[in-house]
């Protein structure tokens, strides 16, 4: 309400008398109609509505407003608000409608409603429209008017809830038509629909795409998507499902102008009808968080076939343009991690590389010449890296001699091949200026009584020692390890190794 207060102040100050005996101007309410029904356009619904007590004159202006902004806290009459608002507006266009029922819990509009409210704005010819739909453990299932994908004037459209089922009218003639839409936002759906190829290529100057699907609600065959869009410049998809009957999608993009991709999807195959020249970020995120179905119970390690490695390979080689690249991976091996799969070219743009895999890290590190900050996030799945048998490359990578100047590793635990592994960095990484090292030994994790933590101390500063003892190529190079107890940090060069300061405390990692 403080939007209402601001304009009530200003209205008991018409009246408010000068030194000098004059009455002072009362410049808001001096405005006319049209500027203050601009002004309440830019407030919520019910601030705007709140004004109609200040005045007879203000009495009716909120009914003008051309944007509308409506957002719920914990009502289960929300419904009947809804309808009452739409019916004491008057503007026949609207720019913006925005409807917020994610804080009404445990209450589900009904599948009416909201395809009249859709059908009550879409009259208006709005320009804007976002419905964020309440989260229960229910599906929402409405038909979307023929209005709303026939829009000579929609630019954004966004339908967000969290478990979503969009279906169309029943007309088997209606086409699709929206000439001047831009941006598109639709999830969490529940499937694929099969007319959602045809929605995207109705939309000719259509630049920014988000879909993300939630397939556990209703379990379906594997379905084909083409997402043709002359115009796309940022695509995002992302899979949340978790299910043990996972099928494979195949989604193929032609996108020549698209600039930015997010893919987060551990099963569905991705390919480029033509490969794009402009992409400069992209985020791929291949992993999952499922363990309950593991390779030796015969679960998801179906997944893991040679075709789907060779396909996502392709993808990925696809995207040699970027510059900045963040690439998730399975923790049992996938795509640059697959010793069979396909070569990837050369990124030779590539400056960021944000990853979680660490076996085949410095090897692949040939395909990019030119990083210059590298960041791993390793999985924390309990197994040391020897268990990985990490692999060094034949030949000094050329990123690492003349190019990569920032290195942060997380997800480490002090054993077999890690210190190899940051032994052969410090040694080789010439114009290395920052090593990062977060560290959570099993000693220190499970350390319970003093004695225990005591040990766990003393076994991080020996980790630590470890570390600055390893000779180094950079001789201004500054590490940061941080482990549980212990962080030591230095850059001072003695003897041609490092020495560091080394502080014990709690809650570094």
């Amino acid at each position: 309400m403080g939007d209402f207060k601001f304009l009530k102040y200003y209205v008991r100050q018409r009246c408010r008398k000068l030194s000098n005996g004059d009455e002072e101007e009362d410049r808001l309410s001096s405005l006319p109609d049209a500027i203050l029904t601009d002004i309440l356009s830019r407030l919520s619904i019910h601030s705007a509505a709140a004004t109609s007590v200040l005045s007879r004159r203000w009495c009716r202006l909120w009914t003008g407003v051309f944007r509308l902004n409506i957002c719920f806290q914990k009502t289960s009459e929300f419904s009947k608000i809804i309808d009452h608002i739409l019916h004491q507006v008057t503007s026949r266009k609207l720019c913006d409608f925005y409807l917020d029922l994610s804080d009404v819990l445990y209450v589900t509009p009904e599948s009416s409603a909201v395809e009249s409210w859709l059908r009550d704005v879409c009259s208006r010819n709005v320009e804007t429209l976002t419905f964020q739909a309440g989260y229960d453990d229910d599906t929402l299932t409405f038909r979307l008017p023929s209005c709303l994908v026939n829009s000579q004037y929609l630019v954004i459209l966004r339908l967000c809830g969290a478990a979503l089922e969009l279906k169309l009218p029943e007309n088997e003639n209606l086409s699709f038509q929206l000439p001047n839409l831009k941006e598109m936002c639709l999830g969490l759906l529940v499937n694929f629909p099969p007319w959602l190829g045809t929605l995207i290529s109705s939309c000719p100057l259509l630049e920014y795409l988000d879909l993300i699907f939630d397939l556990i609600y209703l379990p379906q065959p594997g379905s084909v998507v083409k997402i043709i869009a002359p115009n796309l410049k940022s695509f995002s998809i992302r899979m949340l499902y978790v299910t043990e009957q996972v099928v494979r999608h195949r989604v193929h993009i032609d996108a020549p102008k698209l600039e930015e991709i997010c893919l987060q999807d551990w099963t569905s195959i991705y390919s480029f009808l033509h490969n794009p020249t402009k992409i400069v970020k992209a985020q791929i995120i291949l992993e999952t968080d499922v363990t309950s179905f593991g390779e030796e119970e015969g679960g998801y390690g179906w997944l893991e076939d040679e075709e789907y490695y060779q396909e996502m390979s392709k993808f990925l080689g696809g995207l040699c343009n970027v510059s900045n690249l963040v690439l998730m991976l399975k923790s049992r091996g996938n795509t640059l991690t697959y010793p069979n799969s396909v070569n990837l070219p050369v990124f030779s743009n590539l400056t960021y590389l944000g990853t979680n895999f660490i076996k085949f890290l410095l090897v692949s590190l040939h395909c990019f010449p030119n990083l210059e900050r590298l960041k791993v996030r390793l999985h924390s799945d309990g197994r040391p890296i020897e268990q990985w048998n990490w692999c060094a490359p034949d030949s000094i990578p050329d990123c690492l001699v003349s190019k990569l100047k920032t290195i942060q590793i997380s997800g480490l635990q002090g054993v077999g091949d890690e210190l190899i592994m940051l032994g052969y960095i410090l040694c080789n990484a010439v114009v290395l200026k920052s090593l990062t090292v977060n560290v959570n030994m099993k000693d220190a994790a499970y350390a319970r009584d003093e004695l225990a933590k005591a040990y766990a101390v003393w076994k991080e500063c020996q980790l630590c020692r470890s570390i600055f003892e390893f000779p180094r190529s950079s001789s201004d190079c500054e590490v940061v390890v941080s482990c549980r107890y212990v962080k030591a940090s230095g850059n001072a060069l003695q003897n041609e190794r490092l020495t560091c300061e080394m502080y014990v405390g709690q809650g570094y990692v």
